[in-house]
């Protein structure tokens, strides 16, 4: 386990920390509703619109998590020129981020994942319904470019970098090429969060696919645990990563390092989880922020492993604070580290 001096010196350091986040930038919009009567036109519930609240998803929810930990944090991405891209680049202005390197063109529409919640009137609301609006840009693209550009600017005063990648098309390639590059000229750390395409990233530091994204990223299908360090290790040898953090859900974590070590780290809190979208960004940033401060891979873990069942607990795209962080530490007994090396 971190002990807790090591824990609450580690947490003190992130509000001293400049996170660069490159990636994929997503508005995460949530109609709500209530339910009152089945449609005379189809067997489906008609729903009673109520509100609409939006949240930034994908690479926008990474910026807000460093935000709400109280460190600096860059955005470089693209959104289009409409409306949602307007909307998401005011919700990261007012989170307190550097939006300039985020690419505005009329290349694409920006990505929206619209939910449709709903549920009788003063009961909990469900997600009945999910409308994705996605875009594929090239690496030819003019944006592309623009945001390689403004990310090698950016990362001048980075202390570690988050590349967020939800298989838009904006990072593989050009672009994380070059900013690998420059992290590795400037020593510092280099978080991948890839959906499918993890062994694009070679050189990064530190990879945190959940088990299906690395299945998908080295092309096999789901297998058990012994089998599955062989592939982290695998992994690891191909891409010449420091190491991989592989989130299992309530299983834990995986923790292989590229010298061969692995931990196993069980879960904190309850097993049972309210709601696991945007976990992955947490411990993107976490693990991120961790490293900066001097962590090591497992210490990083360890933390973020706090911090997911802070997040999970949360209905929505959710965030936390770093009081959240420490109380969270002093609420609950310590994960189970077994193996590595702290």
């Amino acid at each position: 386990m971190v002990k807790r001096e090591r824990y609450l010196e580690l947490v003190g350091k992130f509000a001293r920390k400049r996170v660069l986040v490159v990636g994929d930038f997503i508005l995460d919009e949530y109609l709500l509703g209530d339910t009152k009567r089945v449609s005379r036109e189809a067997p489906v519930v008609v729903i009673d619109y109520k509100e609409s609240v939006c949240h930034p998803g994908g690479a926008a929810n990474a910026v807000q998590n460093v935000a709400a930990l109280g460190a600096r944090v860059g955005a470089c991405g693209v959104v289009g020129s409409d409306g949602f891209g307007g909307a998401l680049k005011d919700l990261l202005d007012k989170s307190g981020a550097d939006t300039s390197g985020l690419v505005e063109t009329a290349d694409i529409s920006t990505a929206v994942k619209t939910r449709i919640l709903a549920g009788e009137l003063h009961a909990q609301r469900q997600q009945v319904a999910r409308i994705d609006r996605s875009y594929r840009i090239t690496a030819s693209s003019s944006a592309v470019e623009d945001v390689r550009k403004r990310a090698l600017g950016m990362i001048e005063d980075a202390d570690v970098v988050v590349i967020s990648d939800y298989g838009m098309g904006v990072v593989p390639g050009p672009v994380s090429a070059s900013v690998i590059k420059a992290a590795r000229e400037r020593q510092i750390p280099v978080v991948v969060d890839s959906r499918r395409e993890l062994t694009s990233y070679v050189g990064a530091s530190v990879g945190t696919p959940n088990e299906v994204e690395l299945f998908d990223a080295m092309g096999v299908k789901k297998i058990e645990k012994p089998g599955l360090i062989a592939l982290a290790k695998k992994a690891i040898r191909n891409t010449k990563l420091e190491g991989l953090v592989v989130t299992r859900g309530n299983q834990g974590m995986l923790v292989c390092s590229e010298d061969g070590s692995v931990a196993e780290i069980g879960i904190v809190g309850t097993p049972y989880a309210t709601d696991v979208t945007g976990a992955g960004d947490t411990v993107a940033t976490i693990v991120a922020l961790s490293l900066s401060a001097g962590a090591s891979l497992v210490e990083a873990a360890v933390m973020a492993t706090y911090a997911a069942s802070i997040v999970v607990m949360k209905r929505g795209t959710a965030t936390l604070t770093s009081d959240e962080l420490l109380a969270a530490y002093e609420r609950n007994p310590a994960p189970s580290v077994i193996g590595g090396a702290e």
